[in-house]
């Protein structure tokens, strides 16, 4: 009986822990990163379809232009 009701006790205080948590998350992390690989959003490039499309990309590389021709600095 008394072996139940220290078991309760610590599996509700295993699940309250913001630790306990943190490493479910970053061992669910792992296996979907192994069963399906790197999620596009982590994998860096350009992200153009993130933003407005093509008319924002456009702008930026008009800007970018702009602003080698004029000798400046890029911008980050």
């Amino acid at each position: 009986m008394w072996a139940r009701v220290i078991e309760i006790w610590a599996v509700n205080r295993l699940l309250r822990s913001p630790s306990f948590h943190h490493m479910v998350r970053g061992v669910h992390r792992r296996v979907q990163r192994t069963v399906h690989g790197v999620p596009p959003e982590e994998m860096g490039g350009t992200n153009i379809e993130k933003t407005s499309g093509i008319r924002h990309f456009l702008r930026l590389f008009k800007e970018q232009i702009q602003a080698q021709l004029k000798d400046e600095p890029r911008k980050r």
